[in-house]
């Protein structure tokens, strides 16, 4: 698939606006999940309206822009009139949203049951250097899709999975292809979420579309674990690749002498001189959604904070959730200190609209990367790999950055830092 420059194939853009790219022409599509393709589902909110709105560009130029990152909001969701359900229901909810006066709440109709939306497209959209994204809200833990379709019913899959908070954008990683689409010519959108064996429900507003950068990868290593000094920057000296160290600060030793197996305040300051990024895993590195103790999220991210601010560590500016987790409280505690908090989800995304929600793929195996990586140099978007204790690990991790070396040689892919994405890959 050949990329190419966002601003130069959209040719409809104005930032905040919705793109008329095409209005439904009201046919049925075929459900690739095998749920429900019944018609009775349709959700129409009464507006013959289509919410869209054609700019138009006379620039067909095809030399790069000066910024080519960029986000342009699809469907506000103002009208549903454009979309069929297929499974569960879907509705306007009105005075809750990101963008205009509505979201949609999509509900399952019974337990461990999908939800899904369609939208055709009576012409079709480029979405050959786009990545697609929405702002969600759950109660709960839920997964969403989105999946773009040509006119052959290949498709491509983008995921990510929350869990409990009110709505906010959430950056997409494609998770795989079926068969071999050609994303210069969607034709059809869906989107659907699912909760496994709960019921499935949430808000969804903002479609959006995202250009996606050339390939990046970033290295994180959680926890502060010995391992990271002893094994595993010897390994990344040998590749002479950056990486980042998430540290619980309160959880450091003073001494090698010390019992446990935290790095000490020495080797962290060894790793900080080789040039490791230094940042935050909170003050102890426990879920800080379920805090004991009267800790609270705001005070172990202040507490992590606060230490590496103290240290004269410039990762202070950056934060990984603790066992993934979050919800309201501890991301709103993350953004009044840090430039970019790292969660767990599906990663290879692209210009990121939210900082303090940028997935990782967490203590994975060699080939989990190798489909990873595949993806992402298909289409581009950054993918960060994130490893905690690597004692018992460290084949996993050597062939991993043989991965990464061998697809670097030939140009595909670049190591970055978390301020290389804070700088160059946040909307």
């Amino acid at each position: 698939m050949k990329r190419r420059t966002y601003l130069a194939t959209a040719g409809v853009l104005t930032l905040g606006g919705c793109m008329g790219f095409g209005e439904t022409d009201g046919d049925g599509g075929d459900d690739p999940d095998n749920a429900s393709s019944s018609d009775d589902g349709t959700d129409d909110t009464g507006s013959d309206e289509t919410g869209s709105d054609d700019t138009g560009s006379d620039d067909t130029s095809d030399e790069p822009t000066e910024d080519p990152l960029e986000a342009e909001t699809f469907d506000d969701f103002e009208s549903l009139s454009q979309w069929r359900v297929i499974s569960g229901s879907a509705s306007a909810y009105p005075d809750y949203s990101v963008t205009g006066s509505q979201s949609v709440l999509l509900e399952a109709d019974e337990p461990e049951s999908q939800v899904r939306m369609v939208r055709e497209l009576e012409d079709p959209i480029d979405c050959t250097d786009l990545m697609p994204g929405l702002a969600i809200a759950a109660h709960s833990a839920t997964n969403i899709g989105i999946q773009l379709y040509d006119e052959d019913r290949d498709k491509a899959v983008y995921r990510q999975r929350v869990h409990g908070m009110s709505i906010r954008h959430v950056n997409f990683g494609l998770e795989y292809f079926e068969g071999e689409p050609d994303l210069s010519a969607v034709t059809e959108i869906h989107i659907s979420i699912w909760t496994g064996d709960g019921v499935a429900e949430a808000w969804i507003d903002d479609l959006t579309f995202v250009s996606s950068p050339e390939t990046a990868v970033m290295l994180h290593f959680d926890g502060a674990y010995e391992s990271h000094y002893e094994d595993a920057l010897p390994l990344l000296e040998e590749y002479d690749y950056p990486a980042t160290a998430f540290v619980p600060t309160a959880r450091l030793r003073e001494e090698a002498s010390h019992e446990g197996s935290r790095l000490t305040y020495d080797q962290v300051e060894a790793l900080a001189d080789a040039g490791w990024t230094i940042g935050s895993y909170a003050a102890h590195g426990n879920a800080l959604t379920s805090l004991e103790g009267g800790r609270t999220p705001e005070s172990e991210i202040e507490g992590g904070y606060e230490w590496l601010e103290d240290q004269g560590y410039d990762g202070s500016a950056y934060l990984a959730y603790p066992s993934g987790s979050f919800n309201d409280d501890v991301i709103d505690a993350a953004a009044d200190r840090h430039e970019v908090a790292f969660m767990s989800g599906y990663t290879g995304h692209g210009a990121v609209t939210n900082p303090t929600l940028c997935p990782r793929l967490v203590q994975p195996d060699a080939s989990d990367v190798e489909h990873t990586l595949d993806m992402a140099t298909g289409l581009g978007g950054v993918v960060t790999i994130a490893f905690g204790d690597v004692a018992d690990h460290f084949d996993h991790v050597e062939a991993i950055l043989s991965q990464i070396q061998a697809l670097e040689e030939d140009g595909s892919i670049s190591v970055i830092t978390p301020a290389d994405l804070a700088g160059e890959y946040v909307l």
